[in-house]
């Protein structure tokens, strides 16, 4: 009569594999980041669509741009841009401008009401999530601080 045994089984490791650990924080952050940043794009109270906003700033912060290179940084097709920017000039947020070297092109930039726009989105958004983050403890709002701090650092790498 043979007994059947089976191996012995390596103990299992005290320490944690760092890759899974990094790759578990990875998507945790991402679903918590994407679902904070919907929640405030969309349960403000503006009145501009998320990839209108999103036109307005990038005018606001890089200046005049042609609606290709909108459509390209925005990762949108052209025609896409082109009725987002149609919808933006008819709101008077921005104004369409040709180029002096080149008639044919023409460039988009924010008007006066294109930036009040930015600035009073921007506090609504703001204080959407302000308000939600009154409820928390201060030590929660400190870790929230610092976890801020870290993501900007890694955003700017």
């Amino acid at each position: 009569m043979t007994s059947s045994t089976t191996a012995p089984q390596p103990a299992p490791s005290a320490q944690p594999d760092p890759h899974h650990e990094i790759s578990d924080l990875a998507a945790d952050l991402r679903v918590a980041c994407g679902r904070i940043n919907r929640r405030v794009r969309y349960e403000s109270r503006s009145a501009l669509a998320p990839h209108q906003f999103s036109v307005l700033v990038r005018l606001l912060q890089d200046g005049a741009r042609t609606p290709t290179q909108l459509a390209d940084i925005e990762r949108v097709s052209g025609p896409s841009m082109t009725r987002t920017v149609r919808c933006l000039e008819d709101e008077g947020l921005v104004t369409r401008t040709k180029d002096p070297a080149d008639g044919r092109q023409v460039f988009i930039d924010l008007t006066d009401a294109g930036r009040s726009a930015v600035d009073r989105t921007r506090a609504e958004r703001t204080q959407w999530l302000a308000e939600h983050l009154a409820h928390l403890s201060p030590q929660d709002r400190a870790t929230l601080r610092a976890a801020a701090d870290l993501l900007l650092e890694v955003a700017a790498r």
